[in-house]
């Protein structure tokens, strides 16, 4: 297993351990936007009318039971900040405090039916943000909801509005997060009932972000309260190190999660059912070590590899795993609306259809450091987040847009929403 300073746990910011972000939250760069047209030449900037849907995509409207999709939510490690950005007119719409202190050091962003975002402090603590703010409540005594406006306009812990909830968690280690299902409305479109995931070190680590031995803490929190409803321990799976390090949610919002490991790792798959909270381990391949993960729309589970192969496929009605050579993965992965699964890669990203694993488009990232996090939006754009924020047409792999506006950037789970909608959603 890495230890905590290993080149990964620049993954983990865990360069940030807490970085001042409290000297920087009220104060950002602005950021810029490129678009560009399909020959590769810069646009007006944040239009994106040159550049017409990706095939696969339907109509470019709401998904199925999904609604709000509007929106990338990135995470500002360095900064403890939120990032809000519109994937349409590639401009940032709110940047938002994720811990009080700003010391949150926050990565994992999860977002629901409903296009509302949670993310994980990795120095402990869940905060979840509307979407829309017709949702925010007027709290702080002031006319009107106060609520960012941009990326110069972070707002004081006590006045932004549009946070919904913070629930803090005894754990200086704390990533994955994952929003359940739900029910969804029989009208309209967003759901009722939808729960979050979180996965945390039981035993406080050496450092902020590092756990301890112990196990890990498996919690199940009500999404429109922040409580904790239900919560387990597993102690067969160890919580040193980085503990469990990434997670996502089948179409029945049971709870897979992983560990980062070299090709000796000892922690296993793991998944936690969601009606019973019963823990089944599962092996990987000796050719796999796990990063990022994922689940696609036909239920079956997808991590990205550090050694020896790109990312692997596990079915679990079989058990079987299918790996697939390529470029080393130190990041995430997304399902586009073509069925392909988008890895992302040290020089940028790579595709793989769901089904047959034969390899399609890719992206070469424009600064040579390759990608971290790849999301899907709801027009059915790929889009790479490394220090900037690529936008992709997954019919050719070629950037059709960018905002560079981060600070800090460090995100690589269902950032839009889309693989919970296009797993979920009977109309996809």
């Amino acid at each position: 297993m890495p230890t905590s300073d290993d080149d990964d746990d620049r993954d983990d910011g865990d360069s940030a351990t807490g970085a001042a972000a409290s000297d920087t939250a009220g104060s950002t760069g602005s950021g810029t936007t490129t678009a560009l047209d399909d020959t590769g030449d810069s646009g007006s900037s944040g239009d994106t009318s040159t550049t017409s849907a990706p095939t696969g995509d339907d109509t470019g409207e709401p998904i199925g039971c999904a609604c709000a999709l509007d929106w990338i939510w990135i995470a500002n490690a360095e900064q403890s900040t939120l990032s809000k950005i519109d994937t349409a007119t590639l401009t940032e719409a709110g940047r938002y405090l994720t811990r009080a202190d700003g010391q949150g050091d926050p990565s994992r962003t999860s977002v629901n039916l409903a296009g509302d975002v949670a993310v994980a402090n990795r120095a402990g603590g869940l905060t979840k943000f509307y979407a829309d703010p017709v949702d925010c409540a007027d709290t702080n005594g002031q006319p009107g909801i106060q609520t960012s406006s941009g990326a110069d306009d972070v707002l004081d812990w006590d006045t932004e509005e549009c946070r919904a909830w913070h629930t803090e968690f005894p754990t200086t280690n704390q990533r994955p997060v994952a929003w359940t299902p739900g029910t969804p409305n029989e009208q309209g479109c967003g759901a009722v009932d939808q729960q979050l995931w979180t996965v945390a070190s039981a035993v406080e680590g050496i450092a902020p972000g590092v756990g301890g031995i112990g196990g890990v803490n498996v919690y199940l929190v009500d999404g429109e309260t922040g409580a904790v409803a239900e919560s387990l321990l597993v102690e067969t799976f160890s919580g040193a190190q980085l503990g469990a390090y990434g997670g996502a949610v089948d179409v029945a919002g049971n709870l897979w999660f992983s560990p980062i490991g070299a090709l000796d790792q000892t922690n296993p798959l793991t998944r936690v059912e969601l009606d019973t909270l019963e823990v089944t381990h599962f092996d990987f391949p000796s050719d796999v070590a796990a990063y990022g993960i994922t689940v696609d729309r036909n239920d079956r589970v997808w991590v990205s590899s550090t050694v020896g192969s790109s990312a692997a496929r596990f079915d679990p009605s079989t058990e079987v795993w299918d790996v697939l050579p390529g470029q080393v993965a130190l990041g995430g992965l997304a399902q586009d609306a073509a069925n392909h699964m988008w890895v992302a890669t040290e020089a940028g990203a790579i595709s793989y259809d769901i089904d047959t694993l034969m390899e399609g488009n890719g992206f070469v990232a424009p600064n040579g450091g390759g990608v971290k996090g790849i999301a899907v939006d709801a027009e059915g754009f790929v889009w790479a987040v490394n220090e900037a924020a690529w936008k992709i047409d997954p019919d050719s792999g070629m950037e059709v847009g960018s905002y560079d506006g981060l600070t800090g950037p460090y995100t690589y789970s269902d950032m839009t929403g889309w693989g919970l909608a296009n797993n979920i959603c009977p109309e996809r």
